[in-house]
């Protein structure tokens, strides 16, 4: 997803949540637009990001309308909350865009839908997936049917200002543990004199619950669609970060409760934290909104070294099953994963290129932020685990629903115990 987490959503009820985010919401908050040359058959072409990866994108599907001149391709992007407001809305609406941009959280709420066309069949089966790493490519099947591509590879990181955790003692490329990091972003925090702290507070990400989870031997959902955790595991790992807060090594509740999708306006974008758990494609973004140079390296580690790291599809390309101009939308998705010209065009925006043959020879080129990403996931490779399930409908609501509930623990309106308990409580409702 580009990004793990977005600002909080009034209400409390998951099961409400999950009906308004795909069905109800309406309006734009920040959205632009471009459109294609001409051609005969004309298709719609939607996705978010920011201006500069909209650049990249156009750039893209102007190269695709070059070696398809018959095909008219129309584009338009929206920030990440914003964009499933308005797919949200053409939806319901009863049009939803040729080719549009899914998040895992999302695919098995549109693809259970009926709005994402099955792959598998159909116009799908033109688009090659035979260069593609097949744990990679199976994250887009739900239920069978494969509902989703994925458009590039990352992988959850630390991004952070390595000199400052140098100052500490600490090198977080070359890996840390747990104990090692809690001790690490308290050092920084006393440096700044807790005017910058260690690391963004993480007690609210799922992708970072996630990955401690994994750790553990265990995962967020399973693949009946449930909570792969229990009240147990959760209040452990509030534990866990309300040592690091406690200790001030992560950010006052304050500033965590402002955190945003966005890395300009994250605690670490605007200087307020020396590290954030997001993903490793966005390092250019966070570098700089910073300001300083940072890097990347992989999530602290269990005490045994387990990394709970994964091969995690940055986000997918899906055709809509009610497009009426299936067979050019899937050769806009097939040039898009495929086409070497493509890949070096979009560098590393979205992540990794998934086809491995053109990510290949671009990292063979590849200098400054781009060679830091292929060296980091090329060092992570023999470590990712299988990618775990798609997550059931809902995942989005209970997304916003952690990140809601921590924040009551974070400004001490709520304790850990009776947080979990209407976390899990919660959750599970929204799941039944």
């Amino acid at each position: 997803m580009g990004r793990t987490t977005v600002r909080r959503t009034k209400g409390r009820g998951v099961a409400a949540l999950a009906v308004v985010v795909p069905l109800l919401l309406t309006g734009v908050a920040a959205c632009g637009s471009d459109s294609g040359g001409g051609g005969d058959v004309t298709i719609n072409f939607v996705w978010w990001g920011s201006d500069g990866r909209a650049s990249l994108t156009k750039k893209a599907v102007e190269l695709f309308q070059q070696r398809n001149p018959k095909i008219k391709v129309q584009t338009s992007f929206s920030a990440y909350q914003a964009y499933w407001e308005k797919l949200a809305t053409q939806t319901a609406g009863g049009k939803p865009p040729d080719v549009l941009n899914v998040d895992s959280r999302y695919l098995a709420e549109y693809g259970g839908r009926n709005v994402l066309a099955d792959l598998n069949s159909g116009a799908g089966k033109t688009i090659s997936l035979a260069d593609v790493n097949p744990e990679l490519a199976a994250t887009g099947v739900y239920q069978g049917k494969r509902y989703a591509v994925p458009w590039a590879q990352n992988t959850p990181a630390m991004i952070y200002d390595p000199a400052a955790f140098k100052a500490a003692g600490a090198d977080p490329a070359k890996g840390l543990t747990w104990d090692q990091f809690a001790d690490a972003t308290q050092k920084v925090s006393a440096a700044s004199g807790f005017s910058a702290r260690g690391a963004t507070d993480f007690g609210i990400l799922d992708t970072t619950l996630e990955i401690w989870l994994r750790q553990q031997g265990k995962q967020f959902y399973t693949a009946e669609g449930k909570l792969g955790f229990t009240a147990d595991d959760l209040r452990r790992y509030w534990q866990l970060t309300s040592r690091f807060r406690d200790s001030k090594g992560v950010s006052p509740a304050d500033v965590t409760a402002s955190y945003n999708t966005s890395p300009e306006q994250s605690p670490l974008g605007k200087k307020l934290t020396s590290s954030e758990f997001a993903y490793d494609n966005l390092l250019p973004a966070y570098q700089k909104a910073n300001g300083k140079p940072l890097n990347v390296a992989p999530y602290p580690s269990a005490a045994n070294g387990e990394t709970g790291q994964y091969r995690r599809p940055a986000m997918f390309l899906s055709v809509s099953a009610r497009s009426q101009q299936q067979e050019a939308a899937a050769k806009l998705v097939d040039f898009l994963i495929n086409d070497p010209e493509v890949g070096k065009i979009v560098g590393t925006d979205r992540g990794l290129a998934p086809n491995l043959k053109v990510r290949a020879q671009l990292a063979a080129g590849a200098t400054g932020n781009d060679k830091t990403l292929y060296d980091y996931e090329a060092a992570l490779e023999p470590k990712l685990g299988a990618a775990p399930p798609v997550p059931p409908k809902g995942a989005g609501a209970i997304q916003k629903l952690l990140q809601r509930t921590y924040e009551e623990v974070a400004f001490g309106r709520m304790s850990i115990d009776d947080a979990v308990n209407r976390f899990m409580s919660e959750a599970q409702k929204g799941l039944s």
